[in-house]
């Protein structure tokens, strides 16, 4: 936010709309970029959770990209702080299956953004090709799409699985891709290595 006035709030201009949007409109998008996009996400998620908050609809139409493509994420108007009891959910795509009568919890997030991770990578949401009310049964029985050979897929699989505790862990897992895949000289070259500074030797 930037300000406010008698007409509302005064917010940042997001010139590249909203990341599915962006994806979307472009039909490749470079692979640091996919990188650093990845690692801001769970970087954003790791600080909500720090402080109490489960965002309950972590999603790409609910991350903005800047003109410098750096993520923004939104949407807080449903989020549980401080265990609250939340106005929203994630959608079908990125909810994971439970009782929807039990409050959301760090492990839904997480799972939430391995779909969003999924969708960066491979550009589409898991399961894009069935019907949304249809997607809920593969993934109660633990069936997801193959993620055999995408970039950051093992660690997209495991928030799926619940087999990460933390947006740290999911973070330290991507910068840990991104210091053994991406050129050198491009990551020191990029704004987000300010972000990424505790990881370098």
């Amino acid at each position: 936010m930037l300000g406010h006035s008698r007409e509302g709030l005064v917010l940042e201009c997001m010139k590249n709309c909203d990341l599915k949007s962006y994806i979307r409109a472009h039909e490749s998008v470079p692979m640091g970029l996919n990188l650093k996009w990845a690692y801001q996400v769970a970087e954003a998620v790791e600080l909500l959770h720090r402080n109490g908050i489960i965002h309950c609809d972590i999603k790409p139409r609910n991350l903005l990209s800047d003109s410098t493509l750096d993520i923004r994420i939104l949407d807080f108007s449903g989020s549980s702080i401080d265990r609250s009891k939340p106005s929203s959910g994630e959608r079908t795509r990125f909810y994971l299956p439970r009782d929807w009568r039990e409050q959301p919890t760090v492990s839904t997030d997480l799972f939430a953004l391995g779909s969003t991770l999924y969708e960066i990578f491979k550009g589409t949401s898991p399961y894009e090709e069935i019907p949304s009310d249809q997607v809920e049964k593969p993934f109660a029985r633990k069936e997801f799409p193959d993620t055999s050979g995408t970039l950051c897929g093992q660690i997209i699989t495991q928030c799926w699985l619940s087999q990460v505790d933390t947006a740290a862990e999911v973070q330290n897992a991507i910068w840990d891709i991104i210091s053994h895949t991406v050129d050198a000289e491009y990551i020191f070259s990029c704004r987000w290595l300010g972000h990424c500074s505790e990881y370098v030797d």
